[in-house]
């Protein structure tokens, strides 16, 4: 009996578990050594910092290990499918070269090491997540850690500003979640993933009482809504800007990489795994509503950015349409694409910001700050390679063949014409150009401002040993993959398998 309760209930938690047992390790060496006057307060940090990083490496190998069983565990509030098993893969793997990108310095505090491994738990059950009371309770123990870590930067006003902007906006966010969740269940009786399937498979609308319909229908749009809140999707986009803008550097680039790819895999899980032939008019209609909006304010928001944080928010809201784009298809066999121009996304994501924290190694004499755009006006005299590689992940960006930006965003626009979406692929094909002119611009401002040589920045060497190898090797990939697609088409397809009968 024993036996078979660790491997039904413990083996698919065997990381988590670990992880737990680590940031109980971490907590105790961090309170026993932090106020020591032998071992100060830094180099607890950096201890903590190289501890975390070498278990996220020990949990990467582990999954290797570990064989991939299919099935419901914890009485059916957990799932081990291909999706959370081979997810996990990409969540670690991004985790390890965020914490190389960012070492001990960017944060002084080792707790702040501690809540990010909190996050990586927390997105790894969330993957799992197959319940509504598992994603709620999941969700908002992910959310409580980001509404700490965007404020993490005590001295910082804007700092606390953002994070109290997402705490209040994010409780909004919850609320509807929760509302959303109270009402499905009052309507149905059931909470599983699995039984929502069978319950609404082959429902249909006009057999069914008018008063129920007009109840589940508001209960997915207020659960949608949640959802495209958490994703930072228009028209729910308003937090996003400030929030990545406020927030420290580092836990910008986590914002922008890791939840946003387990929020939107539950996002599916919800749409296919769950509402079956629910889908109406007015739950499609809403998808496109928000897939549109996305892309023009996105794209237009972008233009009027100045700094480069609020830039990439933008940027991201006007990306995450192509992901919304497949959505509305409600076709399985299309989410490959998804998952492909996910991992491109992701991989552009990195580069974006590893080139970010090399470029704020220079020292600049005059009035020139890192966080505006304008700074790069003397990139490409100061550091020619590091200004050419800006230029590789800005045409990947914005989708210039022959990189892997515009592979991705061709298999998508292929999926959504064989999805008869003609109005928001041709929405999608001139937005997606406008923006080009952005990117464009950023190059001009690289190359061919104007120049005074009396103010020239002053560059020094790199502090950080593994971020430049990782901006070279993420900025290789995105030139090298146009020559083939077969591993991430592979993955995209492990990926997938969840959702295709």
């Amino acid at each position: 009996m024993s036996l078979n309760f660790f491997y039904i209930n413990l083996y698919p938690l065997l990381l988590e578990l670990y992880l737990l047992c680590i940031i109980c390790f971490c907590l105790i060496f961090g309170a026993i050594f932090a106020n020591s006057t032998n071992y100060y307060f830094p180099l607890v940090s950096k201890i903590i910092h190289f501890f975390v990083l070498l278990s996220l490496f020990f949990s990467f190998c582990l999954l290797f290990q570990m064989s991939p069983i299919y099935f419901h565990y914890w009485n059916h509030l957990l799932i081990n499918d291909s999706l959370t098993f081979y997810g996990k893969f990409l969540i670690f793997f991004i985790a390890i070269i965020w914490f190389l990108i960012f070492d001990y310095k960017f944060s002084l505090n080792f707790e702040f090491w501690i809540l990010v491994l909190l996050s990586v738990i927390a997105l790894t059950l969330l993957l799992q997540a197959c319940d509504l009371l598992s994603i709620y309770l999941t969700l908002e123990f992910l959310s409580l850690i980001f509404y700490i870590l965007t404020s993490t930067n005590r001295i910082s006003e804007f700092s606390t500003e953002s994070g109290l902007k997402y705490f209040i906006l994010g409780a909004f966010a919850s609320a509807f979640l929760l509302f959303g969740f109270s009402l499905l269940y009052s309507f149905t009786g059931l909470t599983n993933l699995s039984d929502y399937l069978i319950f609404f498979t082959g429902y249909s609308v006009f057999n069914s009482p008018t008063f129920l319909t007009q109840g589940l229908f508001l209960s997915i749009i207020c659960i949608f809504t949640a959802f495209l809140f958490k994703l930072g999707a228009a028209p729910f986009h308003f937090w996003l800007p400030d929030v990545y803008e406020g927030a420290p550097t580092s836990i910008t680039a986590w914002f922008a990489l890791l939840p946003k790819f387990v929020i939107l895999t539950l996002f599916i899980r919800f749409v296919y795994s769950a509402l079956g032939d629910f889908i109406n008019f007015e739950i499609y209609f809403y998808l496109v509503i928000s897939t549109f909006l996305s892309s023009l304010i996105g794209t237009i928001g972008a233009f009027l950015q100045n700094k480069w944080k609020r830039f990439i928010a933008f940027s991201s809201i006007s990306h995450l349409s192509f992901f919304l784009v497949i959505l509305c298809s409600l076709n399985p066999d299309n989410l490959i694409y998804l998952f492909i121009y996910l991992f491109i996304y992701l991989f552009m994501s990195l580069s974006f910001f590893s080139f970010f924290i090399n470029f704020n190694h220079f020292i600049f004499p005059f009035n020139f700050t890192p966080r505006f755009f304008s700074s790069l006006t003397f990139l490409n005299l100061t550091n020619p390679t590091l200004s050419f590689l800006f230029i590789i992940i800005l045409f990947s960006f914005a989708g210039i063949p022959p990189l892997a930006g515009f592979f991705t965003k061709f298999f998508v626009l292929y999926s959504a014409f064989f999805s008869t979406f003609y109005f928001l692929l041709s929405t999608l094909l001139i937005l997606n150009c406008v923006a080009c002119f952005y990117y464009i611009n950023l190059i001009k401002k690289n190359y061919f401002n104007k120049l005074i040589l009396t103010h020239l920045p002053i560059l020094t060497n790199p502090k950080n040993f593994f971020n430049p190898l990782i901006l070279s090797f993420f900025s290789s990939i995105l030139v090298i993959c146009c020559f083939d697609f077969e591993i991430i088409f592979l993955f995209a397809r492990l990926l997938s398998n969840s959702f295709i009968t």
